[in-house]
């Protein structure tokens, strides 16, 4: 009998679950289990979930090398960049990687951590040049471990206007 209920309360909390992520607030095609009102903007979802309230996955090429198996996954900015966009240095599936602070102050040439040839300010046709070519405003390459993000215009400037709205 204590079997019995054990598996059925295992099937009922399996089924809430299915249930909250399949809610009208998280349509299906977003890709995502976060509810409705989560973000609050679209720059912010696509930072944290590399979709788009437009509709679907922001897609990439590139990138640090997810693995296979239990090392699969989908990238999103804060994967790499963190929960703040402040960057820093930490491991990612057994690789070192050293993510550049990608907030407000950084990208306005304040606070830029790369610093040297690659300090500068980054305005919207920079920041494009960055994450969807992998390039410096200065034409020279990022490191390989930047993906190259596949995303329209407008997503791109809700992306952009969010780390700039970050302090």
């Amino acid at each position: 009998m204590f079997k019995y209920l054990a598996v059925l309360a295992s099937v009922l909390l399996l089924a809430a679950l299915l249930a909250a992520c399949a809610s009208p607030q998280s349509p299906p095609e977003y890709g995502t289990a976060w509810g409705g009102g989560a973000f609050q903007s679209n720059g912010e979802r696509i930072y944290f979930t590399a979709t788009s309230e437009r509709g679907g996955s922001i897609t990439y090429t590139g990138g640090p090398d997810m693995g296979g198996m239990m090392m699969s996954g989908r990238l999103t900015c804060a994967s790499c960049h963190g929960p703040t966009a402040q960057g820093g240095e930490h491991m990612m599936h057994m690789e070192v990687m050293d993510a550049p602070d990608i907030r407000g102050s950084a990208l306005a040439g304040e606070e830029h951590e790369e610093g040297g040839e690659h300090a500068g300010e980054y305005d919207l046709a920079t920041f494009r040049l960055a994450v969807v070519e992998g390039q410096h405003p200065d034409g020279e390459s990022l490191e390989s471990d930047m993906p190259r993000w596949r995303m329209s215009d407008e997503d791109l400037s809700d992306l952009f206007d969010y780390l700039m709205s970050l302090p």
